[in-house]
């Protein structure tokens, strides 16, 4: 990541008039005052570590990334809103702030709230998931701690720092969101899709469910499983159907094989899309749906 500081750029010889017109050629770009990349990244998230690059040399020997910037360098969920500018706390008794590039809290830290994490400082990985959850909406919480807890993240840490937490602004929807976690989950889609699954009153499902045929061979794991209902279902976030229109076709045919091979061990399949966590009623009705046609089916068999 060639990411420069306007300073660093000057004494290599670069003024301001000279970076002025690399960046209207398209020579360099300009990611915030004062900083440059060469190719400014693709993806939001490593568009954001170019924008930490850029900022970390203006903060003081004691700020700390928090919150979303912590979250991508932890590898946690951050939403696109979030990452727009760079999150750092600072020790109480300063200033915070808040800018078009940088957003700057007041916070106490205790020692074990700091750790180094691609050369900087830090919040740790239990405290960034809580500083998140705070200032997230209910299901936005639960996929970040899901993915702490997948991560890694030691539960009885969590619950200290939601203890600690206790009269921040939205600590109730950060406590709430832990109760609900499962380090289960295995994306944001999962945890958003077991959330909707709880707000429209449908049973809970297990997770990550081993399947095996009827000679008790494993032949897959499916994301969620009614195993009353025989039932298992899938979040189909389209990921795994990104590439050449080779590698398209093999996973599409490897989808197909393994899909028939869950259905001929007795299990039906349900499956859904980011479309249908839009939808509360249709996601519901379709879940439904398939328990009760499941259950019919093997009354009736």
């Amino acid at each position: 990541m060639d990411v420069s500081r306007a300073a660093s750029l000057a004494a290599r010889g670069q003024d301001r008039m000279s970076l002025t017109r690399q960046v209207r050629e398209g020579a360099i770009v300009r990611i915030r005052h004062g900083g440059y990349v060469d190719t400014r990244a693709d993806d939001v998230r490593e568009r954001h570590r170019q924008l930490i690059a850029a900022t970390w040399p203006l903060f003081g020997p004691d700020t700390v990334l928090s919150h979303a910037s912590a979250a991508v360098l932890h590898g946690l969920p951050a939403w696109d809103a979030q990452l727009a500018g760079v999150s750092a706390v600072r020790p109480a008794g300063g200033h915070g702030r808040k800018g078009r590039f940088l957003h700057v809290r007041v916070a106490a830290l205790a020692p074990g709230d700091v750790v180094e994490r691609a050369g900087y400082r830090t919040t740790s990985l239990e405290r960034t998931a809580i500083d998140q959850a705070c200032v997230l909406r209910f299901d936005r919480a639960v996929a970040t701690l899901d993915a702490a807890l997948h991560l890694g993240a030691d539960p009885a840490s969590l619950a200290a720092v939601v203890a600690d937490a206790r009269r921040r602004h939205g600590v109730g929807i950060a406590r709430a969101a832990l109760r609900f976690a499962d380090g289960r989950s295995e994306s944001v889609g999962e945890s958003l899709s077991r959330v909707l699954m709880a707000q429209v009153g449908l049973p809970a499902p297990e997770l990550q469910v081993d399947l095996h045929d009827r000679q008790g061979v494993w032949i897959a794991r499916s994301d969620f499983g009614w195993l009353d209902h025989w039932v298992i279902g899938e979040f189909d976030g389209r990921v795994k159907y990104l590439g050449t229109p080779e590698e398209l076709a093999r996973t599409v045919m490897r989808e197909k094989a393994r899909e028939q091979a869950i259905r001929d061990a007795g299990w039906s399949v349900v499956r859904w899309t980011w479309a249908d966590l839009g939808d509360p009623v249709g996601f519901r009705t379709r879940i439904e749906s398939a328990l009760a046609l499941a259950t019919h089916g093997r009354l009736a068999s």
